[in-house]
């Protein structure tokens, strides 16, 4: 007669299947640590971009306000008579990235049409005379115009200059 195998259902103790219960768990969450780990380090990587994308913004907006706020100031020493007058008695600035926008008082504004913190101001000084080596010449009028602006936050700080060379009445 033949001899049947006792085929149970139940797993032997040292069968490869029994010792490996749990590992797929184990390897599932273990791999889901790793690509939240990686979504994390990706989202913080785009916050980092778009903060520094709105510094440069911020900056931009500022040269902007400044460069308007300068070409202004240039254009009225140029144009009026008043405003050289009174150039010629303000001081000059002694740091102009010091300058606060108010003391000494700006010699004007500049309305920019754009959104700033606050509205650009100029200062304008008169420097020196300028003449010839020629003593029949008359001389030119030299005057400093500094600007400062902020962009769309008080951190976002501009200060330009410039000089304008004027020749006489």
């Amino acid at each position: 007669m033949a001899s049947f195998q006792n085929l149970s259902s139940a797993p032997k103790a040292n069968h490869p299947s029994h010792r490996e219960r749990g590992a797929t768990l184990i390897v599932a969450l273990v791999m889901l640590l790793l690509i939240s780990l990686l979504a994390v380090g990706g989202m913080q990587g785009s916050i980092m971009q778009e903060r520094m994308a709105s510094n440069a913004h911020d900056g931009s907006i500022s040269f902007q306000a400044a460069e308007t706020a300068l070409r202004q100031g240039e254009a009225d020493i140029l144009n009026t008579l008043a405003t050289r007058q009174a150039a010629t008695v303000t001081a000059r600035l002694t740091t102009a990235w010091d300058w606060d926008g108010a003391n000494p008082a700006p010699s004007g504004n500049g309305n920019v049409g754009i959104q700033v913190n606050s509205e650009p101001v100029y200062h304008q000084a008169r420097l020196a005379d300028v003449c010839s080596i020629d003593p029949t010449e008359p001389c030119f009028e030299r005057f400093q115009i500094t600007s400062r602006a902020e962009g769309g936050s008080a951190e976002a700080i501009t200060v330009l200059q410039s000089t304008a060379l004027l020749p006489p009445e």
